[in-house]
């Protein structure tokens, strides 16, 4: 079958780093091709070379079998070649239909003609067998639906080329059956997709073909039919899996470091009430949009509620900011560390300090020695090494920069940790390590709220799962009661509890 693009012996570095190294590949039409590998191996080099945001050091690659040295970012875009990147951002006010033919509205006289912008929307959505309405307005869209309605704009541009990055990031069950019926429809039109995840239960499910980098060299591709799960690990991590993570339990104290009574957010969060103790781990489940997030920001002072109560150790309290709720001893790592979690254009030492400067500092002047004593100290706590003070967060990998946020927060020891997301954009050991240093935590006394999308992930380190929809909690269930597909049934269908 003719490649849509190959690529032969490509190459790119960064500074003193490898990121691809000769890497040769082709790409079919009519496939999802999934790549796969841990942080750092460079797979999203590869497709930022393909897409043009990047050039390769030596190598080229064809496009429909012509040759390129490289491509910029027009060129690829003319050769029908479009990426949708994790970090996406839709205009938030546009509707579907002015986003999908944003650029592009046709005009008579000059004056947009919105019928045909509608109509023409329409027949995109329904040819894609997607739900939404030409007037839906973008800003009010989850995460999963913009990035179907990205897709959406893309397939209106009749690209050869789909490239995914970490595209089902955060997506509840019901979201990723409908983008992965998306990209069936894709596939069967004859698209290439090109598609990186770190979900592999998703790519031995959807994938036609994987190919894996590990610090960038491709060290196989193959069928994915002909390749097992097991097998596939090896590959990444150069060693059969070794570690397999198994729930113990913390011991919890009978003092309730949290109490939340009937807390409500306008129509966001609906009468909340939970109780975490100390060295408990809570697990939050629930789809995108249930509320876990919209709640954690509430507890942390980033939003302000409505009504309700929060105590914290037995005294009511109420933040008017993140500040407040820090001092009070409540530490959160965010679900977007590059927003709320890191400083990612400064020094991990900077990083690691910038919460206790009082205690390294005398008025505005650093003092060096406890500055040094506090960064050693904290990557030592988090098994990092004492070499990375002076690396800016930028060349670190997910997993390393994740680890810095957690010490970052964690640099006073809190009364309770929220947790949203700990393990996004991580590879398969980095995860062990987050599990971890989250359960240490729990051993000290620490009380967690634990929030992720990943079923395993709560079943496997929560003492408790509470199962959220609509703004609130409609199942608890202990330990001894954790079963992925009731815990599923409380978060689509909560029928059964309102009875």
């Amino acid at each position: 079958m003719k490649s849509v693009i190959e690529l032969f012996h490509i190459s790119k570095n960064f500074k003193d780093k490898t990121a691809l190294n000769d890497v040769s590949l082709a790409f079919h039409p009519g496939e999802i091709h999934s790549l796969v590998g841990e942080n750092g191996a460079g797979k999203t080099t590869l497709v930022h070379i393909i897409s043009g945001l990047i050039k390769p050091d030596s190598g080229h690659l064809a496009v429909m079998g012509r040759p390129w040295s490289s491509l910029n970012y027009m060129a690829a875009g003319r050769e029908g070649i479009t990426i949708i990147q994790q970090d996406l951002k839709l205009p938030e006010k546009a509707t579907v239909a002015e986003y999908l033919y944003m650029g592009r509205e046709p005009r008579s006289f000059g004056v947009v003609k919105y019928r045909e912008m509608l109509e023409g929307t329409r027949e995109v959505l329904d040819s894609l067998m997607l739900s939404f309405r030409p007037d839906d307005i973008i800003g009010r869209m989850n995460l999963a639906h913009r990035r179907m309605i990205a897709i959406a704009r893309a397939v209106v541009m009749d690209p050869r080329v789909l490239i995914l990055d970490e595209a089902t990031t955060q997506f509840s069950s019901a979201d990723e059956e409908k983008f992965i019926r998306l990209l069936n429809i894709l596939r069967d039109e004859g698209k290439l997709i090109i598609h990186i995840s770190h979900k592999l239960d998703e790519v031995m499910h959807i994938s036609d073909r994987v190919s894996i980098l590990r610090n960038g060299h491709l060290v196989a591709s193959t069928a994915t039919d002909g390749i097992s799960r097991d097998e596939l690990i090896a590959h990444m991590i150069g060693r059969r899996e070794s570690r397999v993570y198994y729930w113990k339990p913390h011991f919890s104290s009978n003092e309730p470091v949290l109490e939340v009574k009937g807390l409500e957010l306008g129509r966001r969060i609906r009468d909340v009430s939970l109780t975490v103790k100390s060295g408990e781990v809570v697990g939050l489940a629930g789809l995108v949009g249930s509320g876990r997030t919209t709640l954690a920001r509430t507890l942390y002072g980033m939003l302000r509620p409505t009504s309700g109560t929060v105590y914290l150790a037995g005294r009511a309290v109420r933040f008017s900011s993140p500040m407040d709720a820090r001092s009070a001893g409540i530490a959160m790592v965010s679900d977007d560390r590059h927003r709320y979690g890191i400083f990612p254009r400064q020094t991990v030492g900077f990083n690691l300090t910038l919460g206790s400067l009082a205690s390294i500092s005398w008025g505005i002047i650093i003092r060096r020695l406890r500055e040094r004593a506090a960064v050693s100290d904290a990557l030592e706590r988090y098994w990092l090494s004492r070499r990375l003070s002076r690396r800016s967060m930028t060349t670190l990998s997910g997993g390393i920069q994740q680890k810095i946020a957690f010490a970052r927060s964690t640099t006073r020891m809190p009364r309770l940790l929220i947790v949203d997301e700990p393990t996004k954009e991580i590879d398969l050991v980095g995860r062990d390590d987050i599990y971890a240093i989250i359960n240490n935590l729990a051993r000290q006394g620490v009380a967690v709220i634990l929030i992720s999308s990943v079923m395993s992930e709560l079943i496997n380190n929560s003492d408790r799962i509470l199962v959220m929809k609509s703004g609130t909690v409609v199942k608890s269930f202990r330990k001894t009661e954790f079963n992925e597909e009731m815990i599923m049934h409380y978060a689509i269908d909560s029928r059964e509890v309102r009875a």
